[in-house]
């Protein structure tokens, strides 16, 4: 309960103070609420435990999985790879 009041005072105060000093009260405040709303995790671990999660890779679109990045972008400029045409004449 100690928690709730602390967490909510200080994101009271920093957005009633306003300026730099009010965005880091109320930051520090929205951080000693964030176990409370996620589970016993803070939002900074959140955070970092996303940032280390390793992306899939995006899937081929060409292909059918068979061509590469370079392949693709040669694939999609086909038209602008053409050489101009000759003037008549």
């Amino acid at each position: 309960m100690g928690q709730l009041l602390m967490g909510a005072g200080l994101i009271a105060l920093g957005a009633r103070r306003g300026g730099l000093l009010g965005v880091l009260v109320l930051g520090y405040g929205i951080e000693r609420l964030s176990p409370l709303a996620l589970g016993g995790i803070s939002l900074s671990e959140l955070l970092l435990k996303l940032a280390r999660t390793p992306r899939a890779p995006s899937p081929q679109r060409f292909g059918e999985g068979t061509r590469d990045a370079v392949d693709e972008a040669s694939w999609e400029s086909f038209p602008a790879s053409d050489p101009p045409a000759r003037g008549i004449g």
